[in-house]
């Protein structure tokens, strides 16, 4: 093969591999159909008492990656909690997986999209959440943290935050409503890095819970949203901004999935 034939190909695949990773993938903002959304509104003291406990260890021993994640957050958590007030149901597994996936969701790690990943699809049908979700007792106390620390709507939805996401795409027509369908991080201040592949999302949200006390982060509003709240999506008139206001509902496909329920 000739130098300047080799050059040339090194060329290729570079070009290649620079594209790949740097490639935006554009995100559809829908109702999320497929995601698991199971809000254990009516099993919340079974699951708790009598199963989640049990899937937690045999989750974590099967699971290299949740269990180095579980651990540090761990320490972290009881490192602070007597600092933090905290609703009386509130126990240290509540705590830990809060503090485990805002932790990860900043530094957007490798169990961050894992996770989002598989909860994105765990919904497509029970089956799938029983036999191939390898997240449920992670699932489970990270939403009861939210639900727990939740405020009242007129508390929470004066108060704008902010996301951005790489080239997000909304079908308008019908009720024009839409779940994010994974935990979603968003701030008070509007991010630097908006352009023309990211698409700024603004934000008023009835059931997202204030957790920038949890990051030791109080000079900055920091908000988690739930993957099952309904919003209402309209579009600034210029640019690729959207805007999101909650209907004040969530929407769940499934209850108790773990006990039978859908």
């Amino acid at each position: 093969i000739l130098e300047e034939d080799f050059f040339l190909i090194l060329v290729s695949v570079y070009l290649f591999i620079t594209y790949s990773i740097f490639q935006v993938k554009a995100e559809i903002l829908d109702m999320a159909d497929n995601a698991f959304d199971d809000e254990y509104l009516e099993c919340t003291d079974r699951m708790e008492i009598r199963y989640v406990p049990q899937l937690l260890k045999e989750e974590i021993a099967s699971h290299q990656l949740l269990e180095t994640v579980w651990e540090n957050a761990k320490a972290k958590w009881e490192a602070q909690k007597t600092q933090l007030f905290l609703p009386m149901n509130f126990k240290d597994n509540h705590g830990i997986a809060l503090t485990a996936y805002i932790s990860q969701a900043q530094e957007q790690t490798p169990f961050y999209h894992m996770f989002n990943e598989a909860v994105k699809m765990a919904g497509q049908s029970r089956e799938d959440y029983i036999y191939s979700f390898q997240f449920k007792a992670f699932h489970f106390y990270l939403t009861r943290a939210l639900q727990l620390l939740r405020q009242p709507c007129e508390d929470t939805y004066k108060n704008v935050v902010y996301s951005t996401s790489q080239g997000t795409s909304f079908l308008f027509g019908g009720l024009n409503q839409a779940r994010f369908g994974r935990f979603t991080l968003a701030y008070s201040a509007v991010p630097e890095a908006v352009n023309d592949q990211h698409s700024l999302l603004t934000i008023n949200t009835c059931f997202g819970v204030s957790i920038e006390i949890f990051l030791d982060k109080e000079n900055e509003r920091i908000v988690l949203i739930p993957l099952n709240e309904v919003f209402h999506i309209s579009q600034e008139e210029a640019g690729n901004s959207l805007i999101l206001q909650s209907t004040n509902k969530t929407c769940s496909h499934y209850e108790c999935a773990f006990l039978g329920g859908k």
